[in-house]
């Protein structure tokens, strides 16, 4: 069982905030049923993306918050400025963190989020994007993490510029990325501090075709006030672009660029360079949906060249006639490792990739394994999804390890002998109270297989329970 004792003052205060976000949304937004418009959110992952005219239209006049969405500033209706915001609370516990590799037996703690964000159109051409984020952590975790605590910092803040009549958006500063099924580029949701870029964008947007091109460095988190920086090791830059193929079928095709000069491979320290070459095919039908997506990586590292590649699928059948939905999912993935030597690198490098990735637990990044996981998803009531997996995972390579967060490899993992990693049981519910409020709970339980326990590693169980209030 996950151990909490020691910690119950805090577990108290998260109880506290997570009630009184409950009866704020009573007080000022009644429930309802989930939005026709669109499944899921009525706001957006990236909240620059909103619809504010579909948001006010939702909500009606009787919200509170509808009231921010649109603020007139002055005679032109152009020239308003839009303001959000958003509050999470989460808890997490492990038994083992880390599997229990020079980590503590057991810890809980408490992750606070809180993000405000200003929107301001002096024209229907120009406008300015910012957001204020402030990220806490209560109780201890005795795991390394730069992702836990932020205290009040700049997120986000650019410039965008539409030419009148143009269908291109030129932007310029500090923006949250998020592309394709985020596999590669991702917000990074899950943990306490989401991951933000400096640099430029240009967007060419019709109503069926998108493409983006950018030059980027992410952000570097630093846990005092207004102090992150902009990263001087990694670059980032590419092409993404999106577009109907046939029927509901969709394609992405990308190219990126990466370059990490402190990257460490084989026990060695130096410049990564990569580019990487994608096609994801995705779309749905009323019982059918799927997302296939393949990537080649090429480049050099040090003195060697780099040959790497990933193939990952999400598939679905949903039985809606049936009680509660139920969708029988299968998602799978394979992720090139190294064969060492004098070859080519062939770790295959996810970049900014979504975390967590594999299932519930964040222990693993994308890097030498296949995964094969079963679920089954269902709504037993209105506006409640709730997901059961278990994921069963190998190493691709025998002789390349395993990594964890920042493409760490974890010691020992390129020695062992045996292949099998272990499994991952795990169940997640979520809960859309109104379309302010959602509350969250997962489990999980990881059964290490030889090629962790080969270094020692033991069975980790973990445990969060969240609720995030936005408007």
């Amino acid at each position: 069982m996950i151990r909490l004792a020691g910690h119950a003052r805090r577990g108290m205060r998260c109880g506290a905030v997570l009630a009184a976000l409950l009866g704020l949304a009573q007080a000022i937004a009644p429930a309802k049923a989930a939005s026709p418009e669109a499944e899921g959110s009525l706001y957006a992952p990236l909240r620059y993306n909103d619809d504010v005219a579909r948001i006010q239209t939702s909500l009606g006049p009787d919200d509170i918050w509808n009231r921010f969405k649109h603020i007139q500033l002055g005679e032109d209706p152009q020239t308003w400025l839009g303001l959000a915001g958003e509050m999470r609370e989460r808890q997490e516990a492990y038994v083992n963190p880390s599997f229990g590799i020079k980590a503590p037996a057991s810890n809980s703690y408490i992750l606070h989020r809180l993000d405000v964000f200003a929107d301001l159109h002096l024209s229907n051409s120009l406008r300015l994007f910012g957001e204020l984020g402030d990220a806490l952590r209560f109780n201890r975790r005795n795991v390394a993490s730069t992702t836990d605590v932020d205290r009040l910092d700049l997120q986000q803040a650019f410039v965008e510029y539409r030419p009148p009549g143009s269908p291109l958006i030129a932007r310029l500063g500090r923006e949250e990325l998020s592309f394709g099924w985020q596999r590669l580029i991702a917000q990074r949701e899950g943990p306490n501090v989401r991951r933000a870029f400096d640099g430029g964008r240009l967007t060419l947007a019709t109503d069926n075709v998108t493409v983006d091109l950018f030059g980027v460095r992410p952000v570097n988190n630093h846990p005092a006030y207004f102090d992150d920086t902009v990263s001087r090791t990694q670059l980032l830059w590419g092409a993404y672009a999106t577009m109907p193929v046939v029927g509901p079928l969709k394609a992405d095709v990308y190219v990126l660029g990466y370059q990490n000069t402190t990257a460490k491979y084989r026990g060695l320290t130096g410049v990564e360079r990569r580019l990487t070459g994608g096609v994801r095919l995705f779309g749905k039908t009323p019982d059918f949906d799927w997302n296939l997506e393949a990537a080649k990586q090429g480049g050099t590292y040090r003195n060697l060249n780099i040959d790497a590649w990933m193939l990952a699928a999400v598939t679905g059948i949903t039985f809606a006639e049936l009680p509660w939905s139920p969708r029988l999912g299968l998602e799978g993935n394979i992720l090139s490792g190294d064969t060492g030597g004098r070859r080519p690198i062939g770790t295959f490098n996810a970049m900014f990739p979504r975390l967590p990735y594999f299932a519930e637990i964040s222990l693993l990044v994308p890097s030498n394994v296949i995964e094969m996981r079963p679920t089954v998803t269902f709504a037993p009531v209105t506006d409640v999804s709730v997901v059961v997996g278990w994921a069963f995972l190998w190493r691709k390579s025998l002789r390349d390890g395993l990594y964890s967060s920042g493409q760490v490899l974890i010691a020992g993992t390129n020695k062992v002998t045996a292949g099998r990693i272990g499994n991952e049981a795990s169940l997640d519910a979520r809960w859309r109270f109104n379309e302010h409020l959602t509350f969250g709970a997962s489990y999980a339980r990881f059964n290490v297989g030889p090629a962790l326990t080969e270094v020692h590693a033991k069975n980790v169980d973990f445990g969060v329970g969240f609720a995030t209030f936005k408007f």
